[in-house]
């Protein structure tokens, strides 16, 4: 009996220290967070829309009430790294053209690898990614995304820290006027975690000519989860919206007279800065809220629209 009891004792106190360790776990990010400086936005120029009213059209019951933030570490190319780079792109590790504390540039048969120490990033290109004549012979859209892919899974060059989506872009020449010529084509991989692009990092390849590798570039980085945050509410980011203090906007008409904003979408994504090749942007990767919908003019002309707002709660942000 005694024995029973002692038992029943261990398991207790056992089941108690792992509840608590749990807790301890779950808690971690959400006690007493650290305050973070005021996420800078980018502005992508032209007029910013003011002086407008709100409808909010969207269903926001989905929309998570804390997020994660992330600080923002290099990811450092040591020298097994470089190694593997070279490698990669058969240019001899000792073949270094120019050197500096912020940069190690390497050339050979026209091809370059530039790595860049502060922050982590690097390009390569090759002669042909400046040749910039209507003769390549660039695959279709699907085989340059399946060619990119395949580079970047032999190479296993996109770290595991992160999901990926894809978009594709053309670089054209213009031998005249009145035609346009694809000469490349860039696929790059976004960043994604928990399903949420981190806008502002990417990594990207350049399919060309008979569907060579041309070019990549690493703007890439590290993330360290810091505490979960509580974001805004809805009210307060349309309050915020009406006030004028959103700076990042993509809008169909180059318009400032805006009439209204219809709200079709809201959702939750990552803001990351990366800064320059050579220094780090800011410190943190935070959570951002996108709206996008229908614009209406004083004039009566319409459009579509989208514009960031940063997402944590004001209470832990520095003023």
């Amino acid at each position: 009996m005694r024995n029973n009891i002692k038992v029943l004792i261990i398991t207790f106190l056992i089941i108690m220290a792992g509840l608590s360790f749990s807790g301890c776990t779950k808690n971690q990010y959400s006690e007493n967070p650290e305050l973070l400086p005021s996420l800078k936005l980018p502005s992508h120029g032209g007029f910013i829309p003011h002086d407008f009213v709100v409808q909010l059209g969207a269903d926001v019951s989905n929309l998570p009430h804390e997020m994660l933030v992330y600080k923002v570490g290099p990811i450092k190319i040591d020298e097994k790294g470089t190694e593997k780079l070279c490698a990669i792109f058969r240019i001899d590790i000792n073949a270094v053209s120019n050197e500096d504390e912020n940069t190690v540039i390497r050339k050979q048969a026209g091809n370059t690898l530039s790595i860049y120490n502060k922050t982590g990033f690097y390009e390569f290109s090759t002669q042909n990614l400046f040749n910039y004549t209507p003769d390549k012979q660039v695959p279709g859209d699907e085989e340059c995304l399946a060619l990119a892919k395949s580079f970047v899974n032999k190479y296993r060059l996109l770290p595991d820290l992160y999901q990926y989506k894809t978009s594709l872009s053309n670089i054209t020449y213009h031998p005249s006027f009145n035609e346009e010529i694809i000469i490349d084509k860039v696929i790059t991989f976004h960043p994604t975690i928990d399903s949420k692009e981190v806008i502002g990092p990417k990594f990207g390849v350049i399919i060309g000519d008979k569907g060579k590798v041309e070019g990549v570039n690493s703007t890439l980085y590290t993330l360290i989860p810091i505490g979960n945050y509580t974001l805004k509410s809805i009210d307060e980011v349309v309050r915020e919206l009406k006030e004028n203090k959103a700076v990042a906007w993509s809008t169909e008409l180059e318009n400032p007279d805006a009439d209204k904003l219809i709200v079709d979408k809201v959702a939750t994504e990552y803001y990351g800065d990366i800064g320059t090749t050579f220094e780090p942007g800011q410190q943190f990767v935070q959570p951002i809220y996108e709206l996008s919908g229908e614009i209406i003019y004083k004039n009566d002309e319409k459009g579509k629209f989208e514009v960031y707002l940063p997402a944590v709660d004001n209470q832990f942000i520095i003023h």
